[in-house]
């Protein structure tokens, strides 16, 4: 049995895979296995290349699964969950990376940790085009369900989830339905009963190499199918911690649409978070900000 199973889900063209990859194999805590997730077509130009990378690996520790088509991220995480043996899980992004003592320093951690500690997330790097553009170590250990419940609790990316197996399983893993927010979902279902323990160290890179600006009626669609699942919990909460979610949840949505340029939409849910307590100097300057880089760009 493995101490740590990594679980890889691979989507498109692996152009970073081979790096995430060699990040595990390098950890400094050896007794772990790699799980990498096909999640593509087996038709398609991205299925033939990462076949021939992983066939170009040769490591025992790793095991690659194929999805018979694509089914999505969650799915993907789920099919590796079914796969792992180790006594903790950790989920690696195909674009991103480790730094070297990632593993064993959350192993370390969580093997003395209570039993109402779920999980440990740490401090991350943020790279574009190889380039550090920022840097993130203010974690702290706690509960953070209501600010899952918001969006707003910075885990920086799903490659920062390391959790104990049993609490995986005691949740029944990811939600296949969530096509976005899937780590959110899941996290929301930990923070419930667990907490988290955190290391203030730069110990993942997010390769934040897609700038693609989202589909703001999709994230809406996303939105509203997030609030309907943990409506019953948001009920119990008192009126000043809902109007936090609604109006963090509605802010998110219009700064999107700023910056798509969809002005209507922006005014719309601006007001309606603007609603749920009105708007900080914060965020009156970042609808500014927005606002001003779209006019430069014409």
């Amino acid at each position: 049995m493995a101490d740590v199973s990594v679980i890889i889900p691979t989507f498109g063209v692996p152009q970073y895979l081979n790096k995430a990859i060699e990040s595990v194999i390098n950890q400094s805590l050896q007794n772990i296995e790699i799980i990498v997730v096909d999640d593509n077509d087996p038709d398609t130009e991205a299925r033939r290349e990462t076949e021939k990378l992983i066939t170009s690996i040769s490591d025992d520790r790793l095991h690659y699964l194929k999805h018979p088509h694509n089914l999505n991220g969650a799915v993907a995480r789920n099919t590796g969950l079914a796969q792992a043996t180790g006594k903790y899980i950790a989920f690696l992004d195909s674009d991103d990376e480790y730094k070297t003592e990632r593993l064993e320093k959350c192993f370390d951690l969580l093997e003395t940790s209570s039993d109402l500690i779920a999980g440990v997330y740490t401090g991350c790097e943020f790279r574009r085009e190889g380039k550090v553009y920022r840097t993130f170590t203010k974690v702290k250990s706690g509960n953070y369900l209501l600010d899952t419940l918001a969006c707003t609790f910075m885990f920086c990316t799903g490659s920062n989830i390391f959790v104990k197996k049993s609490v995986v399983d005691e949740i029944n893993g990811f939600d296949g339905t969530f096509l976005r927010h899937q780590d959110y979902e899941f996290l929301v279902r930990i923070f419930q009963s667990y907490s988290l323990e955190a290391i203030p160290e730069v110990l993942v890179i997010k390769n934040n190499e897609n700038m693609n600006l989202p589909n703001v009626e999709k994230m809406i669609d996303i939105k509203k199918q997030y609030l309907k699942k943990f409506n019953p919990i948001i009920k119990t909460l008192n009126e000043d911690d809902k109007k936090y979610i609604f109006h963090s949840q509605y802010l998110q949505i219009a700064e999107a649409a700023q910056r798509t340029k969809n002005y209507k939409l922006a005014r719309r849910f601006y007001k309606k978070s603007k609603d749920q307590g009105g708007l900080t100097l914060k965020e009156q300057m970042r609808r500014i900000a927005f606002w001003g880089q779209n006019l430069i760009k014409r």
